[in-house]
């Protein structure tokens, strides 16, 4: 998921990858050409016009000092996973592309991803300079680096710190002081809910909770890859989730629900990813000043939910194809390119480099700068606290991805929202679970 796209953006989306490749003469080549004469495939989920505009403005700035040329395709990310395996099946991946981490996992589970070009890119950039947490989501368990990190998104509580001052609540960062500001600010008699959780059965009620599940030490699995989702620390992260749905809008709450109830002042709390700042600044007068971010949920310990987004270079594209895929991902990682890169949208694609995060020029940005230091360094800062289900001790369980595209974990969210029994939710689930990956 590439976060929730802002009503400023237009979408025009290249459906169909087979006939895109067809038009451009490259349908029956594997990786998307195997000679110097024909263009290196490239696969993006930047689907709107006006980043489609800005990557092809990189390709022509990359294409006018390089001996390459690239060719570049627009896939819906929803679309991705069918695409994906057709091409596979028929041959014609592309030699590089732009997604999040459950492609890459699964193309990496397959040993379709070029290990090697991607440890070179990394090395050659600065190691360093990534962010750790980064990195590790990367790499798989075997300790190879899968993909280049290109940006991401992280997902905490964006609250009006005036209401929260006069109300004398402290920052949403535990689970005290969520359950107390959700129960203070909750008026529905007057409009007004105290929180706003996910409670649809869609991939955002699984990024909520997750951050709820691993503060308190719960998983998906554990290190034996079995499955653990009926623990006792799931079910209270279960029970907690379900109590703070009655202080949310009734009915079946989305990212929508999240966004609309907070910018029209129904809610003063919710948990949404870093791409509605976009929408505060352009939507709202002054609020964005009054917002604070906190970018993590601890109980037994911290957590934060977030989207990694990454260059992944395919193992079956040309050698020339590979050199082409290094070379133009570390001319997008490298200055102005990478601030331009990441501009495409501020706060949505934040900087996976720590040196772009603290510099100038990337915070120059007009929308960032509503925003002040303290906000974009804490979502700087919480790429260190990522934590998904799909990975235990920093190793991928590429079986999360059978999982998650049945909705399980999403199920049993709606479910304790509709306030059923968190331990019946959880064994139900667990055992659902289990059928599904044996």
């Amino acid at each position: 998921m590439t976060g929730p796209k802002t009503g400023r953006e237009r979408r025009t989306v290249l459906k169909g990858i087979g006939a895109a490749m067809l038009a451009s003469g490259l349908a029956g080549c594997m990786g998307g050409g195997g000679s110097n004469d024909e263009a290196t495939t490239y696969w993006t989920t930047q689907v709107e016009q006006d980043r489609q505009e800005a990557i092809q403005n990189l390709i022509d700035g990359f294409e006018s000092d390089a001996d390459g040329t690239i060719d570049m395709v627009a896939v819906e990310e929803g679309d991705l996973p069918t695409q994906i395996s057709s091409s596979t099946a028929s041959g014609t991946l592309p030699a590089f592309g732009e997604w999040g981490l459950d492609p890459m996992q699964n193309l990496g589970s397959e040993d379709l991803l070029s290990t090697e070009s991607a440890e070179s890119v990394v090395d050659n950039i600065g190691r360093d300079n990534f962010y750790e947490g980064a990195l590790s989501l990367a790499t798989s368990s075997d300790g190879n680096l899968l993909a280049v990190p290109a940006h991401g998104w992280v997902q905490g509580f964006w609250y009006r710190q005036s209401v929260f001052d006069e109300a004398g609540l402290s920052a949403p960062t535990t689970w005290d002081s969520i359950l107390e500001a959700a129960q203070t600010l909750h008026d529905p008699d007057n409009d007004q809910y105290g929180i706003v959780v996910g409670s649809d059965e869609t991939p955002f009620a699984r990024q909520c909770f997750t951050a709820y599940a691993r503060s308190n030490g719960a998983r998906v699995f554990n290190s034996d890859e079995e499955i653990v989702f009926d623990s006792d620390a799931m079910v209270e992260a279960l029970e907690f989730y379900g109590s703070l749905a009655q202080y949310s809008p009734s009915g079946a709450d989305t990212f929508e629900t999240a966004n609309n109830t907070y910018l029209n002042e129904q809610c003063h709390m919710i948990m949404y990813s870093s791409y509605i700042m976009g929408d505060i600044s352009s939507n709202t007068d002054g609020m964005a000043g009054d917002t604070s971010f906190a970018p993590y949920i601890e109980r037994d310990r911290r957590s934060s939910f977030g989207q990694l987004n990454l260059f992944n270079i395919l193992d079956t594209a040309s050698d020339a194809d590979r050199e082409t895929a290094k070379e133009y991902i570390e001319y997008v990682l490298t200055g102005d390119q990478y601030v331009d890169f990441l501009h495409m949208a501020p706060g949505g694609m934040n900087p996976v480099l720590n040196s772009t995060a603290e510099s100038e020029a990337y915070r120059s940005n007009e929308t960032l700068q509503e925003w002040g230091q303290e906000t974009l360094s804490n979502i700087s800062g919480a790429f260190d606290n990522i934590e998904r289900f799909g990975y235990v001790d920093g190793q991928m369980i590429p079986a999360f991805g059978d999982i998650t595209s049945r909705n399980l974990v999403a199920q049993a969210v709606r479910r304790v929202s509709e306030d059923e029994d968190a331990r019946t939710v959880a064994d139900d689930i667990a055992g659902q679970m289990r059928d599904v990956i044996n």
